[in-house]
């Protein structure tokens, strides 16, 4: 029974050394059951080979969990490894990252700062070229001011030099009016003695649509008198004279007598004489009415300058 016992407890300890995990458990308790099972035999005790069997079976069924648990823990270093690794790039990745958003945000502020400098530099060119061409308009605008005053004066004087003259006389037209006939609408008849020694170079009634101007022109010898008469039927309308100037690759017309509007409760009159070979236009203005057509009676013509002639010389008295 002693010796039982001795051997249960050789096996325990066996057992328990071979539970141990690291890697020299095994070949340490192999060695120590091949030692004990020699010591056994050779003493012949009669429970050695029991013991024996007993060792080799726990050898048997502790060595692989052994080897796994080996095994596995160098997985775990290798996973920790690799995991470490891992977070080892990543670091070094997403600084590589905030180094590239870095690069390109001087990247973009450079961009942005060249293209701001680049915007001042177009802005200060436009405002400059603004300043300019604000200073040449306004140049422009004064001589543009000047030649037209400079016309207004030429033409007042051509107006004054010709003694032009313009009247309105407010009367009532006749029952045979606006028929067609422009002497009946004027009442030429009543003015017999002013158109008397006058050519008639026109005499009608005519329309002047919305938006729109008439105009007839006149050729006035030096010294001839040019005379108009007209009367609008309706509302209002605008006239004006001006005088057709020959010039290089056409004409100019420049103005004589500024329009003015006359109402239809009047009767118009008005006569120029030239002061030399003149080109006279007649204009009747209805650009400023957008929806209604005018319609008026005119009638012009043209006096020829007086002709004078001295007297006969009378003859001495016989003395």
């Amino acid at each position: 029974v002693k010796g039982l016992a001795a051997d249960a407890g050789a096996g325990a300890a066996a057992g328990a050394e071979a539970l141990d995990p690291s890697a020299e458990a095994a070949p340490a308790a192999q060695e120590a059951s091949s030692a004990e099972g020699e010591e056994d035999a050779a003493e012949g005790s009669p429970s050695s080979g029991w013991v024996g069997r007993m060792k080799g079976k726990a050898y048997e069924k502790v060595a692989p969990t052994v080897q796994k648990v080996s095994e596995m823990e160098s997985v775990q270093k290798g996973v920790q490894y690799i995991v470490d690794k891992s977070k080892v790039v990543q670091q070094k990745v997403s600084e590589s990252e905030r180094v590239q958003q870095s690069v390109e945000f001087v990247r973009k502020k450079t961009t942005e700062l060249a293209e701001s400098e680049r915007f001042q530099k177009t802005v200060e060119k436009a405002k400059d070229t603004a300043k300019a061409v604000g200073e040449k308009t306004t140049q422009g605008i004064e001589i543009a001011k000047e030649k037209t005053k400079a016309l207004r004066e030429k033409a007042g004087e051509v107006w004054q030099r010709g003694g032009g003259t313009i009247s309105k006389v407010r009367s009532s037209v006749s029952t045979m009016s606006w028929k067609g006939n422009a002497r009946d609408t004027l009442d030429i008849a009543a003015r017999e003695e002013m158109w008397k020694n006058i050519r008639v170079q026109g005499a009608e009634e005519f329309a002047v649509p919305a938006r729109t101007e008439h105009t007839s022109a006149y050729h006035v010898s030096k010294g001839a008198t040019l005379r108009w008469t007209f009367r609008v039927k309706d509302n209002d309308i605008g006239f004006g004279v001006r005088m057709r100037v020959q010039e290089w690759g056409g004409s100019r017309e420049d103005e004589v007598l500024a329009v003015e509007r006359y109402d239809c409760a009047d009767t118009i009159s008005g006569s120029w004489v030239a002061d030399e070979d003149r080109t006279i236009v007649l204009a009747f203005d209805n650009r400023y009415s957008r929806l209604r057509a005018k319609t008026v009676a005119f009638i012009v013509g043209t006096e020829k300058p007086p002709v004078f002639t001295e007297p006969p010389a009378q003859a001495p008295d016989a003395a």
